[in-house]
């Protein structure tokens, strides 16, 4: 594959991967004064690849309305601290390594 062409098919998969955002459905925004950091470990950590390395944190990637956030290490009461973009919709924490925080419609 020559040069040129390669550079085209890089800027097709740039611009794909850019459109896979966040939702309005599924975006968090922080409540006023809250943190995502877990209160006397030293702020927001990323995690490593071995997780977080305190049992009561959760790996978690977050769903902003400008994006996904890095895998970060967050307490289990992050959804307490976070609130919907879009009335309606409730706080949600998805199993998986990393996890993810994002809203979704309430269940009745």
């Amino acid at each position: 594959m020559r040069w040129p062409t390669k550079g085209v098919l890089g800027a097709v998969a740039l611009v794909g991967l850019a459109a896979c955002g966040v939702s309005d459905d599924e975006a968090v925004r922080l409540k006023e004064g809250a943190t995502l950091g877990v209160a006397g470990r030293g702020g927001l950590r990323n995690c490593t690849a071995l997780g977080c390395g305190y049992q009561d944190e959760f790996c978690v990637q977050v769903f902003f309305e400008y994006g996904r956030s890095p895998a970060v290490c967050v307490a289990p009461d992050i959804c307490e601290r976070l609130e919907c973009q879009q009335a309606g919709q409730q706080c949600a924490i998805f199993d998986g390594f990393p996890g993810q925080v994002k809203c979704i419609e309430p269940r009745e």
